[in-house]
């Protein structure tokens, strides 16, 4: 089985955006992951990063430490996401399940990111380690429609 592995550090500006969606779209045509799974890994990958640049480094791109490091992981079967920071923690397991077509229908903006990578991805698994970093592993599973809604810690 071919294995393709692409790895990205960028600084915590909002701007750098356009190279996480890149890396992603690269890695999935290189690893040869099902072409029909672009766009919600794309998504995924926007919002994990967009919520490490704003909550987790409060939008400071200032620093040296504020940088965010992304490896993908990609064969035919499995898409495999690895988000590491050292910005402020979030453990995606205290966020409530939010009703995205109410929350939207009400007018409310936001608040979405870990709800999507809950519809969208299979597993979801988050790490802190005090005073050194944040792990996020996001996996995708070929051939699964919905969710496996895995969340670890």
């Amino acid at each position: 089985m071919d294995v393709h592995h692409a790895e990205l550090v960028i600084t915590s500006e909002l701007q750098q955006l356009p190279q996480v969606r890149d890396l992603v779209a690269q890695a999935l045509h290189r690893g040869r992951f099902p072409d029909r799974y672009l766009n919600r890994l794309m998504i995924v990958a926007d919002e994990a990063v967009s919520n490490i640049i704003e909550h987790g480094y409060g939008g400071n791109a200032d620093q040296a430490a504020t940088t965010i490091h992304i490896a993908l992981t990609v064969t035919t079967e499995e898409f495999r996401i690895m988000i590491t920071d050292q910005g402020l923690s979030y453990d995606p397991n205290e966020s409530d399940e939010v009703d995205i077509v109410n929350h939207v229908n009400s007018g409310r903006s936001g608040g979405l990111g870990v709800s999507l990578m809950r519809k969208i991805m299979d597993v979801i698994e988050y790490q802190y380690q005090a005073g050194r970093r944040n792990r996020l592993l996001l996996v995708k599973f070929a051939g699964s429609s919905s969710a496996r809604n895995t969340v670890i810690s």
